[in-house]
């Protein structure tokens, strides 16, 4: 029983970050029906700018968002102006092919900046533990999880409460009705871009204490990703957490109860096994 509460409480505060590294993805998906495919590449990226940071100036990676956070939106901003909006509209794969290209490039751009081998950016909270009973929690885990949590619920009310929430619904409910009532479509979408790497930097920062880094760790938060957005049904920003939720348990649960390889596949397996049963996700699209 001990070891199933401990799988129970990693598995939901690992699940929440995994939820929102896909809110970036999905945010995106929802309004230019991008799917970025360099998305843990830029996570990555924020993790290794919380490391430059720290190396040079002592900050930790919870403080350097002051710089990551404006920084990663800027050349989120940059990447879908000159990059991405130029060849949007013309065949889906083109813009597949585009962000591959941007992935290689930046794990490359890091590789030749850090180097090959592991790396860490120690927090002051990286070694601090909360016990409740049986389960012991790791303070950066809990941190993630409640900063997780309230993004999604900020994010919630920016999507149903404001005048650019608005327009992004409208925008992913029907673009050229949008601009006909004088919504500037390709403006919602810079800035929707913009926030959804955003919201890769706060990841980047919540994720870095205690994890070790490597140039080729964009890989696995990119497939993670892909598997909770899809799973969530795609524009769902509820289903989307409850996603990775589900992915975050069934990864805990697979590690505790099954060998290693098995444990590894575990998430998968859930998620083909949902998609079998519901193929249009957890929840429906929004």
């Amino acid at each position: 029983m001990d070891e199933f509460l401990q799988a129970l409480a990693q598995g939901f505060l690992v699940g929440s970050t995994y939820g929102l590294l896909a809110l970036g993805m999905g945010l995106i998906y929802s309004v230019s029906g991008i799917v970025n495919f360099a998305h843990g590449e830029f996570v990555s990226l924020g993790m290794y700018l919380c490391l430059a940071l720290f190396t040079a100036f002592a900050l930790d990676p919870y403080v350097s968002l002051i710089i990551t956070l404006p920084a990663m939106m800027l050349l989120g901003a940059g990447v879908y102006q000159f990059l991405i909006r130029p060849i949007t509209g013309h065949h889906l794969l083109m813009v597949i092919q585009l962000t591959l290209g941007i992935s290689l490039l930046l794990q490359n751009a890091i590789l030749m900046a850090f180097g090959g081998q592991y790396l860490r950016a120690p927090s002051v909270v990286e070694s601090k533990l909360l016990i409740l009973g049986p389960v012991v929690v790791r303070m950066p885990h809990l941190i993630a999880c409640v900063a997780s949590f309230g993004i999604a619920a900020a994010l919630y009310v920016l999507l149903r409460s404001t005048d650019f929430g608005r327009a992004i619904r409208a925008v992913h409910q029907n673009a050229k009705a949008a601009a006909l009532m004088g919504i500037d479509v390709g403006r919602v979408r810079l800035f929707t871009f913009a926030a959804g790497i955003g919201l890769l930097a706060v990841a980047a920062a919540l994720i870095v204490p205690g994890t070790p880094m490597h140039p080729s760790l964009g890989l696995r938060y990119t497939v993670i990703t892909l598997i909770v957005v899809v799973l969530g049904g795609m524009t769902n920003f509820v289903g989307i957490m409850l996603a990775g939720l589900v992915i975050g348990l069934s990864e805990a649960m697979g590690t505790i109860y099954l060998s290693d390889t098995l444990g590894m596949l575990m998430p998968y397996a859930i998620f083909v096994i949902i998609m079998l049963l519901r193929p249009q996700g957890l929840l429906k699209a929004a």
